[in-house]
């Protein structure tokens, strides 16, 4: 057993999974084609390339914040059948 399998065994058992031995052999060829594809893209010349936080152009399109007056707590409160300490009170849910 090679020490891929090794660490697929060992996820597998964190993830509380049962697999045989053609699966963890099968997704150890899997992890090693990932990892073969990542250490093709570390070798990509990116030197003339600009950094980017995002790949496409799309901006946040939110409105200003701009605070308004808060309503008057006991006003908002009044419509409460039963309040504690400036809270809406409700009946115990769980026990």
């Amino acid at each position: 057993m090679t020490d891929s399998n090794d660490y697929i065994k060992y996820i597998a058992d964190l993830a509380k999974l049962s697999l045989d031995d053609s699966e963890i052999q099968s997704l150890a060829d899997d992890m090693r084609d990932i990892i073969g594809l990542m250490d093709t893209i570390k070798n990509i010349d990116t030197e003339h390339i600009d950094a980017t936080e995002h790949i496409s152009r799309v901006t946040n399109n939110l409105r200003e914040d701009n605070p308004g007056d808060s309503f008057e707590t006991e006003k908002i409160l009044s419509n409460s059948k039963k309040t504690m300490e400036n809270c809406f009170a409700i009946p115990k849910m769980i026990e």
